[in-house]
């Protein structure tokens, strides 16, 4: 038993790895950067470097397949956007050496595109933001002046906030677009803001089947404005739960996927604001709770099939400490209530971390400089 995972560096790709390994399943994993959280894992059996996939796609996809066809590996388990795309894309191909259990890449792109995405949601259906494409400079000051404002600004094709900005007035939008344009190639979104808490229904489905099903509430999220969540809670509600396995039915979908949704305050009814077709952040969260999404991911695709995994405990709470930081620190800086704040985050009890693992403590130290890296880079 044997899988391959990609993007070793994400906390994501180390929350997966350590689910696998604990089943016994050797991990093998992945990352163009050698400091990566997941190499230094008791439950990675070896790792090796490969090209970075946004950087140089076609590299990538070339070390994947020699690495498939020595090594033997059962399965293939992309992690985060670029190479969970690209894989798809190339899905015929490396299925030649071990099983790939994703959606085909038409399929993947539909959702991934979120001009589409929302095209498809209207024609089913599907509560959406009213939203509004803008494909070039002079469109925006007409349809500036007739939106309700907030308004969020995003590209076709961002994951995790990227590229996301808001506008407040008819002003900052046209400002904020002409900036946009000249960092994104192709339309932008304009979209109506929704106020309400965020949810996010993962699940997992087996050629069109539903197979397995988790919901949870996003507790903070960085950026704060609207981000991956660092603190969540696993949750039920059976509306946007409907809604999300109606879309991905329709799509005849295979493989794991995330439905994010807002609760609209102003109505308490569910609004689609996206879909992510691959694994997302807060995996953790579901399987803290009782749906092991990658084991069971890996079982469909070794197995042909998997018994149905709908129940799980309510009222379990994860989070991305790092990241939860940065959140913190970001609600300090816009909050009058400093100390309340600051008192919730000190609240470890009951509160499992992606990360942080007694069993498994090395990762963290490489988790840890990576994302000091990162900050430092960045600014």
């Amino acid at each position: 038993m044997s899988v391959l995972v990609t993007s070793a560096s994400s906390a994501k790709a180390l929350v997966i790895s350590r689910s696998l390994g604990r089943k016994g399943i050797d991990v093998i994993a992945t990352d163009s950067d050698r400091f990566s959280a997941a190499f230094f894992s008791k439950y990675c059996k070896c790792y090796f470097l490969s090209p970075h996939p946004e950087r140089s796609p076609f590299a990538f996809i070339n070390a994947l397949e020699n690495a498939l066809r020595k090594r033997k590996i059962d399965v293939l388990m992309p992690v985060n956007s670029t190479e969970t795309l690209l894989i798809s894309k190339y899905k015929k191909k490396l299925e030649l050496y071990t099983k790939v259990p994703y959606a085909d890449y038409f399929k993947m792109v539909q959702l991934h595109d979120k001009k589409r995405l929302m095209e498809i949601a209207a024609e089913i259906g599907i509560p959406i933001p009213r939203t509004y494409v803008v494909s070039d400079v002079y469109e925006i000051r007409n349809i500036a002046g007739k939106v309700a404002y907030p308004v969020v600004i995003k590209p076709r094709d961002s994951t995790s906030s990227r590229g996301v900005h808001y506008a407040h007035s008819e002003e900052e939008l046209i400002r904020i677009y002409r900036r946009f344009i000249k960092s994104h190639d192709n339309s932008a979104l304009i979209q109506e803001y929704i106020p309400g808490d965020g949810y996010g229904v993962s699940v997992l489905f087996n050629q069109g089947e539903l197979r397995a099903l988790f919901t949870h509430r996003r507790l903070r999220e960085y950026p704060i404005t609207g981000g991956p969540s660092t603190l969540r809670e696993s949750v039920r509600h059976p509306e946007m739960e409907r809604i999300a396995v109606k879309l991905l039915e329709y799509m005849e979908w295979h493989g794991v996927a995330m439905v994010e949704f807002k609760l609209d305050k102003r109505t308490n009814k569910p609004v689609l604001i996206e879909v992510n077709p691959r694994f997302w952040g807060s995996i953790n969260q579901a399987i803290a709770s009782g749906v092991d999404f990658p084991y069971l991911l890996y079982k469909m695709a070794t197995e042909g099939d998997i018994e149905p995994v709908f129940k799980y405990k309510l009222g379990v709470k994860t989070r991305l400490l790092m990241n939860d930081l940065r959140a913190l620190f970001s609600i300090l800086r816009h909050s009058n209530n400093s100390i309340q704040n600051f008192r919730q985050f000190l609240k470890f009890k009951g509160i499992i971390d992606d990360v942080i693992s007694r069993e498994d403590m090395l990762p963290i130290l490489f988790f840890i400089y990576t994302n000091i890296r990162e900050m430092l880079n960045r600014g």
